[in-house]
């Protein structure tokens, strides 16, 4: 029999044997998850098998941001970030318009890259150029999120820079933007006036010249371009509601013809995502705002598709 202190010494090993197992266990559980979390996840065209007939990835240089007092002080130079895209280039290799496309907070699930992919196509089909802004490309960022700060609204004024210096000969010298959800939110606060006057846009010389905006959040404002709004009437990320008292709320903007909303009766949010025949609620792991529904809606779709298409050749051409 073994005495007291050989008894103490035999429990020591077996504890320290099992928690040795367990964390060897749960390390291996958490880079299993983790490679699964970023194959479901596909946040990024980096990881995104539906990506796979996109044009190429291009590094851009984004547009420099101002120095604040505290940095000329220091002497320090204007940085900028880089940002990542796809470009399809105009078919015709014509002076062309171009449309900007911005993923929204979701960023290119394998149902965002579909959609946005049969956009892209369509619109070369029709005489644009097109440029698909992946607001995730090397983030780090591992889920949905709506804390982007200014990046989707520099990295797609930065697009348009890219556009005129590198393929002057490509673009007509007009440029739309659209994008679904957070990026419907980004095509709204670059049609207004508020951010032309913010300091961080300082260095932006080339502004869009018209946006659609599929399912932002709406709320009334001036624009100094003329926008399309499409959103879900059941949609339960971004209300339609906004949408709904924007419209009665600025007859001026809507008689002009500078403001467009429309409402589509029994749709949900990313209505036009046409992998989502379920109706499906994103969770904690794979959003920041998880429970809320989304669903794909084939008559909304077709139309706002439509709808996109007529008003960028009327603004555009």
């Amino acid at each position: 029999m073994l005495d007291s202190c050989s008894m103490k010494k035999v429990l020591t090993i077996v504890i320290l044997s099992l928690l040795c197992s367990g964390v060897v266990h749960a390390e291996k559980k958490k880079k299993y998850e983790g490679k699964n979390l970023k194959e479901k996840k596909e946040l990024s065209c980096k990881y995104n098998p539906e990506c796979k007939n996109f044009p190429k990835v291009k590094k851009i240089k984004g547009i420099k941001f101002p120095l604040t007092m505290v940095q000329k002080q220091r002497g320090e130079k204007p940085t900028g970030d880089d940002y990542y895209i796809f470009h399809w280039k105009p078919k015709n290799k014509k002076p062309s318009p171009y449309v900007v496309i911005v993923p929204g907070s979701g960023g290119m699930s394998r149902a965002a890259a579909q959609t946005y992919g049969r956009y892209a196509d369509i619109l070369v089909e029709k005489g644009f150029g097109v440029v698909l802004y992946d607001i995730f490309y090397n983030t780090g960022v591992d889920r949905g999120t709506v804390s982007r700060g200014s990046s989707p609204n520099m990295g797609s004024l930065s697009v348009i820079k890219f556009i005129k210096n590198k393929y002057p000969k490509l673009s007509n010298g007009k440029f739309g933007i659209t994008g679904g959800s957070r990026g419907g939110m980004t095509v709204l606060s670059l049609a207004g006036e508020l951010i032309r006057e913010n300091y961080l846009f300082k260095n932006v010389n080339h502004w869009f010249d018209a946006g659609v905006a599929f399912y932002p959040s709406c709320g009334k404002q001036k624009l100094l371009i003329p926008v399309l709004v499409m959103i879900g009437e059941l949609d339960e990320w971004l209300s339609s509601v906004n949408c709904k008292m924007w419209k009665q709320r600025d007859p001026e903007q809507i008689a002009s013809g500078m403001l467009q909303i429309i409402i589509y009766e029994n749709a949900h949010h990313q209505f036009n995502y046409e992998m989502l025949v379920e109706l499906s609620r994103g969770d904690e792991k794979a959003h920041d705002l998880p429970g809320r529904a989304n669903q794909y809606n084939e008559k909304a779709d077709k139309d706002s598709l439509k709808r996109m298409i007529n008003f960028f050749e009327e603004k555009l051409k």
